[in-house]
């Protein structure tokens, strides 16, 4: 399985201490430079824990630097460097799995796919942790603290809205 991760995903799942769930659903993933920079090389310069543990996981090898070749996006879109890059890999791998969170890039994304003829699923942070429990990698209970901790946090962007939303779904499962 391919899987390419763009920055917020997993900066996201960093902050709250849920990186294990992606560990068995998806390592290894594979990341760009730019997405290497964006949520480890600027997170330590801030000093930030979350950039540290994705530090050590890189180092422990669950995420792969690699350079997507030069190419511009079938369907242009006014995206970050991480986003447009890890697309743009995404296209070129023939990736299974883009884990992004934005909405405008999840959207190009899914442009980019149809307009290349890919058939790369997106998925963000909330969906990991919701395929994290369908698999039996978390309880109910656990799945719900970690998006309740996601929506808690005032610098992950996700909507608190969408988090009870799937909260609600997730209390409702059998």
């Amino acid at each position: 399985m391919i899987v390419i991760a763009d920055a917020g995903p997993l900066i996201a799942l960093a902050k709250i201490g849920g990186l294990e769930p992606l560990h068995q659903l998806y390592a290894p993933i594979l990341i760009t430079p730019a997405v290497y920079d964006e949520a480890i090389t600027a997170g330590l310069a801030l000093g930030a824990d979350d950039a540290s543990l994705l530090n050590a996981e890189h180092k422990r090898a669950m995420f792969e630097v690699r350079v997507p070749a030069l190419m511009t996006l079938p369907v242009p879109a006014l995206l970050g460097l991480g986003e447009a890059e890890s697309i743009r890999l995404a296209i070129e791998l023939r990736a299974d799995w883009l884990l992004i969170d934005d909405f405008d890039a999840r959207r190009a994304a899914g442009d980019n796919f149809a307009s290349a003829g890919v058939s790369t699923l997106i998925q963000g942070a909330l969906g990991i942790i919701v395929s994290a429990y369908q698999a039996g990698h978390l309880t109910r209970e656990k799945a719900v603290e970690q998006i309740e901790a996601l929506k808690a946090r005032p610098d992950i962007w996700i909507s608190a809205e969408l988090c009870d939303r799937v909260i609600d779904s997730l209390k409702q499962a059998p």
